[in-house]
């Protein structure tokens, strides 16, 4: 009879790993869910986002042809450029004498640090606020966040015809304090569901809904639509491990394959606190 140990086993411990790892990454990140996620393949290293502008509504005379219009397309480019990886090699001993489970400590530490990374990307995406025609880089009025700065902000996204009900402020710890003193500022445990707790939103204001994130700095609040930043995956986060017998340790290796894209000439989000 044949034995049934770890070399049978480990390959679905692997999976599990890697999923969970995943997971992780989705359930800790609290950007990814907020922008627009396109699909990728493999041979892909780009993603090809279209835009264009509008028509012009025309009268139509009597016994006079009517000019056909032309729009042109542009492309925004999203490069999947972002291969991140973090690797641990844990000695046996360490292991061994470690009174908690070190390694599952490891992976949860490796998702968390993934997870991060990919928000800070996404952050700086966001921060890329068109800077000119139109200006979407604003000062606070005052010292620091305050209603004028919002409803500023609310201001220019309707201009660009964006529906402020669906989009997003971001605010650092600093300027989440500033944010609790307005108000018309709404918790989350307050209109409604708690489902927002999960994501990690924090409340609304003037319809839009409040995420805070230690990526954010205090003079770089964020209000963007969804659809402000693309953001694709073309490798989930995976785990891999390895025997390093001269070193009497194993090394863990977890890694991913990712780019973003600042949408629109930065058109649809407006950075508040700075305008440069």
């Amino acid at each position: 009879m044949a034995d049934f140990g770890v070399t049978e086993s480990v390959a679905v411990a692997h999976v599990q790993i890697a999923e969970s790892i995943q997971l992780y990454l989705q359930e800790q990140s609290k950007l990814l869910d907020k922008v627009t996620v396109y699909p990728v393949a493999k041979g892909d290293n780009s993603v090809k986002i279209g835009r264009a502008g509008g028509f012009t509504v025309g009268d139509k005379s009597e016994n006079t042809a009517v000019t056909a219009q032309v729009i042109t397309y542009a492309a925004d480019t999203l490069s999947l450029d972002q291969h991140k990886v973090i690797q641990v090699r844990l000695e046996d001993i360490a292991n061994i004498q470690a009174r908690p489970d070190i390694i599952r400590d490891i992976l949860m530490r490796m998702g968390h640090d993934m997870a991060y990374k990919v928000d800070q990307l996404i952050i700086t995406k966001l921060e890329a606020a068109s800077a000119s025609a139109p200006d979407h880089r604003i000062a606070y009025a005052g010292a620091t966040l305050g209603k004028a700065d919002l409803l500023a902000a609310r201001s220019l996204l309707h201009i660009q015809n964006v529906p402020f009900s669906e989009c997003w402020i971001g605010v650092s710890p600093a300027a989440e304090n500033s944010l609790l003193a307005i108000d018309d500022f709404v918790h989350v445990d307050k209109y409604g569901s708690s489902a927002g707790l999960v994501s990690g939103e924090i409340g609304k204001l003037y319809g839009a809904r409040v995420i805070m994130s230690n990526g954010f700095a205090d003079l770089k609040t964020i209000v963007w639509h969804p659809t402000a930043v693309a953001f694709a995956m073309q490798k989930q986060p995976s785990f891999d491990q390895m025997r390093d017998l001269p070193n009497l340790a194993t090394l863990y290796s977890v890694d991913a394959l990712y780019g973003s894209a600042t949408l629109d000439s930065g058109k649809r989000q407006v950075m508040l606190g700075t305008a440069a």
